[in-house]
């Protein structure tokens, strides 16, 4: 049984496989209408389809795949830049490695082994020879369709990011430029924050109205949080302590990039233990 690649490098890839795990398969090369040809010849009396099923599998998923998403966003999507490329690619990765549910869920997970045994197991069944780049349009068609779900997806992601950063750094401009109105600002976080100054005592509603720089709603009306974000911008606190049960929150996120080195993490227990230091601090003054 022979597979039949045009280029080289996959076809050098596909026989070590097979040579590492001890497998009997053959490479040679011909000349057919002035374009060479590679073969990888495999004695399927010596190796089982389980095993050559495997090994395509492999091929596919270890070498192809991503030479697939770069050719989607340079021919489908026009990326022609390898670093846009790059980090579209990053997101890619996390996708098949289960690191973003958060878009898979929407996408649906590829099922890489499944798809590609489905596709690939008549062949071999038949012992025929394989023309790869036959196999890649007519056997694997929905497989790359669903690799260009997946790159739809990043690509949308990658801007969305993009558009964050920008917005991050727009912010972190504004902070630059605001003289501080309280300079130590603690937030405890349940259900929505609760501002309280250096002294535990609380910042009302109203005196945060006060507060407020106006032009920040205005200005950015879609993306700034205006119980939380917009308080913090306006007040410019030189130090945020902010009392949470678990960083994995959007808003935590946002807080400690813009704020960056302003912000200092506790755990909400440590709210009532910090007031009680303050306090009996004060009294002993």
């Amino acid at each position: 049984m022979d597979f039949i690649f045009k280029d080289l490098e996959d076809a050098i890839w596909l026989h070590e496989y097979f040579i590492k795990r001890n497998k009997a398969v053959w490479f040679h090369e011909t000349t057919f209408q002035n374009q060479k040809q590679y073969f990888i010849t495999i004695d399927v009396k010596l190796i089982s389809i389980t095993d050559i099923q495997e090994g395509i599998i492999q091929f596919i998923v270890l070498k192809k795949r991503l030479d697939w998403v770069r050719d989607i966003l340079d021919e489908y999507f026009y990326y022609k830049e390898e670093s846009e490329q790059n980090n579209i690619l990053d997101i890619v990765i996390e996708m098949f490695n289960g690191e973003r549910k958060e878009l898979t869920n929407i996408t649906g997970v590829i099922n890489d082994e499944e798809m590609i045994q489905k596709a690939i197991f008549p062949l071999l069944e038949q012992h025929e020879s394989v023309s790869f780049d036959s196999l890649l349009k007519f056997r694997l068609k929905a497989y790359f369709e669903r690799l260009i779900q997946y790159v739809e997806m990043a690509i949308d992601e990658y801007k969305m990011e993009q558009e964050y950063q920008v917005f991050v750094q727009t912010l972190r401009d504004y902070l630059e430029k605001r003289e501080p109105k309280i300079k130590i600002v603690r937030i405890y976080f349940e259900g929505y924050g609760k501002f309280f100054d250096e002294h535990f005592k609380e910042i009302t509603k109203k005196e945060i109205a006060e507060l407020m720089d106006r032009r920040l709603l205005t200005n950015h009306p879609i993306y700034i949080d205006s119980v939380t974000i917009a308080p913090l911008l306006s007040i410019a606190p030189t130090k945020i302590y902010v009392y949470i049960d678990s960083e994995e929150n959007g808003l935590i996120r946002t807080i400690q990039n813009i704020f960056e080195e302003r912000v200092i993490l506790l755990k909400k227990e440590h709210f009532a233990k910090d007031k009680q230091l303050v306090m009996k601090n004060m009294i002993n003054r």
